[in-house]
């Protein structure tokens, strides 16, 4: 009974964060949309497994002037975009460490992320996809495998030539 009883309530459970999950996915929806009706929109996120998560939004007009912003961090469904204050008329290119010192770190990264996407897209390159959480934890592993090895073992192999140019005519 004990067995039936726990699997209707985890069942419960699994159904109410669906259900939550499409009312944050409704908010994402309508922020994006509110914004991109006034111009050109720049997104970034902070993706973290056991810490809160971020996304934050720019609403960036045609000289690359942050307008408005908007940003949702949280551990729960119930994480709603808000105003994120003191990015108003900058520049994109100039958003760095001043403004964001005062935001949580997720929140911080998220803006950072979404300054480098809106730069990468300027110069006609497609944005990479931040590393999750278990992308970046595999890398700490191997980094770490890498430093405990001798440095002669890591040392590259590679083969130095030397090319001379001196009474090669064009």
């Amino acid at each position: 009974m004990n067995f039936w009883f726990l699997l209707i309530v985890l069942g419960i459970a699994y159904l109410a964060q669906l259900g939550l999950s499409i009312f944050q996915l409704k908010d994402f929806s309508s922020t994006y949309g509110r914004l991109r009706r006034r111009g050109k929109v720049a997104i970034g996120k902070r993706k973290n497994a056991v810490s809160a998560g971020a996304i934050a939004m720019f609403l960036i007009d045609n000289e690359g002037i942050v307008r408005e912003a908007e940003g949702m961090t949280g551990l729960t469904v119930f994480a709603r975009f808000k105003p994120i204050k003191g990015f108003e008329g900058l520049p994109v290119s100039e958003i760095g460490d001043g403004p964001t010192k005062r935001l949580a770190k997720g929140l911080r990264l998220a803006v950072l992320n979404a300054r480098d996407n809106w730069l990468t897209v300027q110069l006609g390159q497609i944005p990479e996809e931040p590393p999750g959480p278990l992308i970046r934890l595999m890398s700490r592993m191997s980094r770490k495998k890498k430093s405990a090895q001798p440095a002669a073992v890591r040392a590259p192999h590679a083969k130095i030539c030397v090319v001379r140019t001196e009474g090669v005519t064009r």
